[in-house]
């Protein structure tokens, strides 16, 4: 993996923009949408979330850029935050790998656990989750502010 900077804010906000606009559209309704966006995928809260720590990567085909995993090193535990790639390079593996490279990386600093947020009713994503071995822990409905709600389930892959 190579990390981005906080001067790849942009770039990584703009892609997230892209694929949520075309990704969730069938499960969020779009106000929900923006407003997820605006507050957590802005330009300026990527660029936050960096110097906070967040690790940021490009999931890549050669040297296309088609998404990224975003997650954060904890005491014991990693919480991966973002993992979006773009429809025309879904089911091809490339979002497979970074979330293997993400595991290994686990694994390295002898982690107990990855833990996630997933839309509950995500299911293409709780399916790949669920295949690469993460158990739903926990359900929980969230108020991010301004009558919005997160609906999620939590998941954790154990080390």
């Amino acid at each position: 993996m190579i990390f981005c900077d906080a001067g790849e804010a942009k770039e990584l906000s703009e892609m997230a923009w892209d694929i949520w606009t075309e990704y969730y559209n069938t499960f969020i309704t779009g106000d929900d949408i923006e407003y997820i966006l605006r507050t957590f995928q802005s330009e300026e809260a990527v660029r936050q979330q960096i110097l906070e720590g967040y690790l940021y990567s490009y999931i890549t085909e050669g040297d296309v850029k088609v998404g990224y995993i975003c997650f954060k090193l904890e005491s014991d535990s990693i919480f991966l935050s973002k993992y979006y790639i773009s429809k025309d390079f879904r089911g091809r593996g490339l979002g497979s790998k970074a979330l293997d490279e993400m595991l290994e990386i686990g694994r390295e600093l002898n982690m107990r656990r990855v833990h996630l947020r997933v839309n509950r009713h995500n299911h293409l994503s709780i399916n790949v989750y669920k295949h690469k071995g993460f158990l739903i822990t926990k359900e929980e409905k969230v108020d991010i502010g301004n009558g919005y709600f997160l609906d999620d389930y939590l998941m954790e892959y154990f080390f």
